[in-house]
C-alpha cells in the first residue's frame, strides 16, 4: 500500500481514511545530520531497555525529551506536521462541539521522546496508543503519533507496521491481524491516528539501527502524557518561542 501523502491536504484525507500517512522528505540532509548526532548524544548513556511483551531487546529510548534539550524545537513545531496535526484534531473538534464541549481548543504536545530499534530487537505487538482516554470507541480523533525516521525504515530493521482502517473499528485485533510494513527514506516522516492498530517488525539486520523521532500530539483539553513543565524553570518556559509555549 501506497502510504505517501505529496502535500498537507493529501496527508490529513489520508490519516483520516487510512489512518495513517507517510510525507516524504520533511527535513533535508543537514537537518538530518544535526538531528543524528544530537539523538544519538542522548541514546548513547542510555541503558538498553528491556524488551516489551516478554521479548528479548536491545534497544535504546530516551525519554522527557522537552525537558532536557532544545535541540529538536524546530521539529516539534515544524509547520507541516502542526498543519495535519490541526487538520487531523481540530477541524473535527469544530464540528463536533456536542462531543468535544462547547469552547474551542486546540492541540499540545503530549509526548517527545527518541527511539532506537537496535539489531536483534524482537517485533512491538499490534496495539493503540490512545488506549488511555477512557471514551468509547470507535470515537473522534484524540491524538496524532509521528515518527521522523532517522534512519530508513526498512523490512529487516524494524520497519513500523500499520493495520490501515483500524481507527474506525472498536474492536480489538488479535495479535496475528493483517497489517502493511511502512518503509520509509531517512528525513520522512509517519504521521497517525492515535486509535490505528500498529506494531513494529523485528530487526533482523546485524548492523543497522533504525532510530526515529517520537513526537506525539493530542487535543489540548486532553492530560499531556509528559509534564513538560516539570523541571523546567519557569525562566526557561518564558525564554520559549510563542508557537512552541502554545504546545505546552
Amino acid at each position: 500500500m501506497d502510504a505517501i501523502a505529496p502535500s498537507i491536504d493529501a496527508a490529513i484525507q489520508r490519516i483520516g481514511t487510512e489512518g495513517f500517512a507517510v510525507i516524504p522528505n520533511l527535513i533535508d540532509e543537514d537537518r538530518l545530520a544535526r538531528l543524528s548526532d544530537d539523538s544519538e548524544a542522548l541514546l548513547h548513556p542510555t541503558p538498553n531497555q528491556p524488551g516489551l511483551n516478554g521479548s528479548r531487546a536491545r534497544g535504546r529510548m530516551f525519554k522527557g525529551l522537552f525537558r532536557s534539550s532544545r535541540a529538536f524545537d524546530d521539529i516539534i513545531v515544524h509547520p507541516t506536521i502542526l498543519a495535519v496535526v490541526r487538520g487531523v484534531l481540530v477541524a473535527s473538534k469544530q464540528t463536533n462541539a456536542g462531543y468535544y464541549g462547547s469552547a474551542f481548543r486546540d492541540i499540545q504536545l503530549s509526548t517527545a521522546m527518541i527511539k532506537d530499534v537496535q539489531p536483534g530487537e524482537d517485533i512491538r505487538t499490534l496495539h493503540q496508543d490512545d488506549g488511555f482516554f477512557p471514551i468509547p470507541r470507535p470515537r473522534q480523533p484524540l491524538a496524532v503519533n509521528t515518527l521522523l525516521a532517522i534512519d530508513p525504515f526498512t523490512l529487516a530493521n524494524g520497519a513500523t507496521r500499520v493495520v490501515p482502517r483500524s481507527h474506525h473499528w472498536g474492536k480489538k485485533l488479535e495479535p496475528d491481524h493483517d497489517f502493511v510494513t511502512v518503509e520509509m527514506e531517512a528525513g520522512s516522516i509517519l504521521m497517525f491516528n492515535g486509535a490505528v492498530w500498529h506494531g513494529r517488525g523485528p530487526n533482523t539486520t546485524k548492523d543497522r539501527c533504525r532510530r526515529a523521532l517520537n513526537l506525539y500530539y493530542s487535543c489540548s483539553w486532553l492530560r499531556q502524557l509528559d509534564g513538560h513543565y516539570c523541571g523546567l524553570p519557569q525562566a526557561d518556559v518564558d525564554r520559549l518561542p510563542a508557537n512552541l509555549r502554545a504546545l505546552l
